[in-house]
């Protein structure tokens, strides 16, 4: 789950376990690594920055009840939001363009996109996408706002779309390769419902660790 933990600028190696729900980090900034228990084995990592400090925040996404848990990296307060139905698939990103990660899902049996814009807190839905397709949503055109896309395992096809009236497609991989999009290890599943940790994370670090309040 790489990421730009400690805000500096640098990616973050960090993997999350879901034997026991432990995300482990190492600070690129220091060499320092640490650990936190923050979620179930069956849940989905969702990493990015959703309370907009410049640094990735502890995340996930729980399939069984389309719940959103996270840990804000400004202050360690953690957060939950209802977004998504069980079978949906986590597409989380900055599609309004405010520095902020968005809560998004795509949903496989319609092809529909559901956002929530943390700038208005208004909701969006558009259809993009056909059952079987991969979601890979990112910033394609460099316009600072993620984009719709899909890539379609059965032609090796990807598709943007950045506006209504604007979308491409170009033929790249076959049908047995994994495209490959920041925070696209999200769209791995996680079986197995063994509960590692439910809400108060745990932090340990390798030096002597500092005192974070919890909120």
């Amino acid at each position: 789950m790489p990421g730009d933990y400690d805000g500096d600028g640098k990616t973050d190696l960090a993997v999350w376990r879901p034997s026991d729900g432990k995300w482990w980090i190492i600070n690129s900034s220091t060499g320092q690594s640490w650990n936190v228990a923050w979620g179930w084995s069956n849940d989905i990592p969702v990493p990015g920055d959703y309370d907009g400090d410049g640094k990735t925040d502890i995340a996930l996404y729980r399939p069984a009840d389309g719940s959103w848990k996270g840990l804000y990296s400004s202050n360690w307060n953690w957060w939950s939001i209802a977004w998504g139905n069980p079978g949906d698939v986590p597409v989380p990103g900055d599609y309004d363009g405010d520095g902020k990660t968005d809560l998004a899902v795509w949903r496989p049996s319609s092809g529909m996109w559901y956002v929530n814009n943390s700038t208005t807190g208004q909701s969006s839905s558009t259809q993009y996408g056909l059952q079987g397709d991969v979601p890979v949503p990112g910033d394609y055109n460099g316009d600072g706002l993620t984009d719709l896309a899909v890539w379609r395992p059965s032609t090796g096809n990807w598709y943007v779309y950045t506006t209504p009236q604007a979308w491409s497609g170009i033929q790249w991989g076959f049908p047995t390769d994994v495209p490959v999009v920041k925070g696209s290890a999200a769209n791995v599943s996680r079986p197995g419902p063994r509960l590692a940790h439910k809400f108060a994370p745990h932090l340990h670090f390798d030096s002597a660790a500092p005192n974070f309040p919890m909120g």
